[in-house]
């Protein structure tokens, strides 16, 4: 088999793609086997949780005996989950546990807010569209530009992200069973 290379821009270009292939598949590669696998319900159950919108077979993914004790405080549904445990919220998977439960890191800003406009704010763009508007260009200039803050914006750190952990144990059908 040939492969035929680049002859125009020499071999550095051919190196670099090779490394930026490698890199790759090196990056990757151990991801894949995490993302093939996550159980569905426990999937379902985590978006259920995350959004107080309702989620389709959020309620069916759990066990009877976890079925009869969720009825035991009024959640007989999907509509009844996401009414009384839906938030808005982040979510994402961890690892699997040695035990064969499943972690998921669920974030609950405390402080909720659009991020991308608190970032926009941060980096002083409102203040410095107004200068220009007005023809102060050296008030524009001048204006404060925090990186750092946009930043925190951007990864929610100003969010004051309340966190849980939850562990899910499935049974032999693909159904929770425990959650820790």
């Amino acid at each position: 088999m040939q492969i035929r290379l680049p002859q125009t821009r020499g071999p550095v270009v051919t190196v670099f793609g090779g490394v930026l292939v490698g890199a790759f598949l090196a990056g990757a590669g151990p991801q894949m086997d995490r993302l093939w696998d996550r159980p569905s319900c426990a999937e379902t159950v985590m978006k259920a949780v995350s959004t107080d919108k309702t989620v389709s077979g959020s309620y069916g993914c759990f066990d009877t005996n976890l079925q009869t004790g969720l009825q035991t405080i009024g959640i007989d549904s999907d509509n009844a989950f996401a009414l009384k445990v839906g938030q808005n919220g982040e979510y994402h998977y961890v690892h699997k546990t040695a035990d064969g439960g499943y972690v998921y890191e669920y974030d609950r800003p405390t402080r909720p807010h659009d991020k991308v406009q608190g970032a926009i704010s941060a980096l002083g763009l409102p203040r410095t569209s107004r200068d220009v508007e007005r023809g102060d260009l050296s008030a524009a200039w001048h204006e404060r530009h925090d990186l750092g803050a946009a930043w925190a914006e951007i990864t929610g750190q100003t969010q004051r992200a309340h966190s849980q952990l939850f562990t899910f144990y499935l049974d032999g059908s693909g159904k929770i069973s425990a959650v820790k």
